[in-house]
């Protein structure tokens, strides 16, 4: 059964230092939610505090409605996935997985099925006689999967799951999470500083910084229509353009939101012209250019604009490549932009009268777990 997961004004002190600041989450039933940020910004210490690894200072969390925060970690029904999976390495591929159901004193018998069945879910049958140790590090990272869901948790909790695996791997995994993710319908929290990640697992991602979460949105919500600077600077590449009377400057595009301020434009949402061609709002110079296989990335100067205008075009839709020296055309491929608000932590500093204040999440005490 899926369970909603309500975190409300959630605060956590550690000697002296705030390292989460009211942080309030929906997360629905069934869902695949990602805490997104850089290093330091609260979301490894959120998810412990989920797990009952750390105690909260204010907030609370519920899980279908009931608050949890009184429980030991045994007893709230939530699977573990941590970043160095924590596996078992003088026991079976099988004995490592049914070690939850150990401790919750299922039956031999069941025991043997439910294992079967978590090792068929990753893809991984017939090889509960293994050693753990002879598996590779995909192998281990399903491995610690099953150990999570053998016995059906109500909440599936994921700690930089795939940042020990090489490129190709972890993307390859990304797609295994989310599939079996789907078929369990097993409600999911996962913890990342990977945009990508983030972006291709997710149904809805939290992005967070100096402990207060800055803007929840579905991936292309938060990529497309950031809500904040940080977030949009903090997802992906970022052309940063000053508003002023409603129009951005250089385009001259009518904007959504505060006539003055800030706005977005996307690398991809320059389309690059030839100079002086038609609806060329932009003439640039070309100062670099990066052939990245399926797209071109180009720097370009403009007059007027201190920072280098960011470019994604693909190869082929151009008739040939641009160098460095390069006078061209740039036009804004359409849609409006919308000005940006200032920083959430800014303005809650501000009106609380108070300085951010973090440390890294690992400033939290981890869980240690004695082998059985």
């Amino acid at each position: 059964m899926s369970t909603n997961v309500r975190i409300e004004a959630l605060t956590v002190h550690l000697s002296g230092t705030r390292i989460l600041h009211e942080v309030s989450l929906e997360v629905p039933a069934g869902s695949f939610v990602t805490l997104l940020g850089p290093s330091g910004s609260g979301k490894t210490t959120t998810l412990n505090v989920l797990a009952g690894f750390a105690p909260a200072s204010a907030g609370q969390v519920l899980l279908d409605d009931q608050p949890i925060e009184g429980l030991p970690a045994h007893r709230r029904d939530i699977g573990f996935v941590f970043q160095s999976y924590a596996l078992f390495p003088h026991l079976t591929v099988e004995q490592n997985v049914e070690f939850a159901l150990l401790a919750r004193k299922v039956p031999r018998a069941r025991r043997r099925e439910l294992v079967a069945g978590a090792l068929e879910l990753v893809r991984l049958p017939g090889l509960g006689a293994r050693p753990v140790g002879s598996l590779s590090g995909g192998q281990q990272q399903r491995i610690a999967l099953a150990r999570a869901l053998v016995f059906g948790p109500s909440l599936l909790l994921l700690d930089e799951p795939l940042a020990a695996l090489d490129k190709q791997l972890r993307e390859t995994m990304q797609i295994e999470l989310k599939r079996i993710q789907r078929e369990t319908g097993t409600t999911t929290i996962a913890v990342t500083h990977d945009q990508g990640e983030a972006l291709s697992m997710s149904d809805l991602v939290a992005i967070m910084n100096h402990g207060r979460i800055e803007q929840v949105g579905t991936p292309e919500e938060v990529y497309r229509r950031p809500a904040t600077r940080f977030v949009a600077e903090f997802l992906g590449d970022a052309n940063l353009l000053a508003v002023r009377s409603g129009r951005v400057e250089l385009f001259g595009l009518p904007v959504q939101g505060a006539a003055d301020g800030t706005t977005v434009i996307r690398p991809e949402d320059l389309v690059l012209t030839d100079r002086g061609s038609p609806g060329a709002a932009v003439q640039a110079t070309v100062t670099s250019v990066l052939y990245q296989g399926s797209r071109l990335r180009l720097s370009a100067s403009a007059a007027g604009h201190e920072r280098p205008l960011l470019v994604s075009a693909v190869p082929g839709e151009l008739p040939e490549t641009p160098s460095p020296g390069d006078r061209i055309g740039l036009r804004h491929r359409g849609g409006v932009p919308r000005t940006l608000r200032e920083a959430v932590t800014a303005v809650a500093d501000e009106l609380a009268g108070a300085d951010p204040q973090s440390e890294p999440d690992d400033a939290v005490p981890q869980p240690s777990f004695g082998a059985p």
